[in-house]
């Protein structure tokens, strides 16, 4: 009996080592494939990105072209998030370098645009493979970012166009006339004051002094 359960431990532990030894090389191996795609993902999104960003014809044509529609394909392979997000941005933005209402906005040039938004995009992909930190996103990307929104709405027809700066605009004229009308009433009333001549103001009777009062007082009694 005593050998028979020895039997039965020794089994049991040979099948969880075994079970153990087969799910750790199983990641081990998953590991290995999805860094080796991810490696891969990345050389040719670093290809693309060059292409794109030396492409003669992308700023003529205005619409995206075929190395930027197979780089947002790849940016869905990334594993690491927040280099997935960053790409993913960047590509988006590319796309809509065509509408005039972002270069408005950002006031920052197509060409100018393309050329740093692939150049940031090549330094991520860069402390990608080398598995170091996130560059800084530079400020026109920045501000491409911030407006992107109210371009895109003032481009599908929900914001009109300059409501922000056409509201202050009125504002302070309406403002500038108050303060014109006020000035011109307090000139008004001071220019009235001034013609009033003096003659025409009515003047107190001067009180009488207790002396002289006494004196009349004297006068009437002798």
């Amino acid at each position: 009996m005593t050998d028979l359960l020895l039997v039965l431990t020794g089994a049991g532990i040979s099948l969880a080592s075994s079970v153990t030894v087969t799910w750790l090389q199983a990641r081990y191996n998953r590991r290995g494939e999805v860094r080796e795609s991810t490696r891969v993902s990345t050389r040719r999104l670093t290809a693309l990105f060059i292409a794109e960003r030396d492409d003669p014809g992308a700023d003529a044509s205005g619409g995206p072209t075929s190395a930027l529609a197979e780089a947002e394909l790849l940016a869905m392979t990334i594993t690491d998030r927040r280099s997935r997000e960053r790409i993913r941005d960047l590509t988006r933005l590319l796309r809509e370098l065509r509408l005039p209402e972002l270069r408005e906005l950002s006031g920052v040039r197509p060409e100018r645009a393309r050329r740093v938004l692939c150049d940031h995009a090549l330094e991520v992909l860069g402390a990608l493979y080398r598995g170091e930190r996130l560059p800084a996103v530079p400020e026109q990307v920045q501000r491409m970012l911030s407006v992107e929104d109210e371009a895109l709405s003032i481009h599908a027809g929900d914001l009109p166009v300059s409501t922000a700066p056409a509201a202050g605009q009125t504002a302070e004229p309406e403002a500038a006339e108050r303060s014109a009308a006020a000035g011109d009433a307090g000139g008004a009333g001071d220019a009235a004051e001034a013609d009033i001549p003096k003659s025409s103001v009515p003047r107190r009777p001067r009180r009488t002094t207790r002396t002289t009062r006494d004196k009349g007082a004297s006068g009437g009694d002798a």
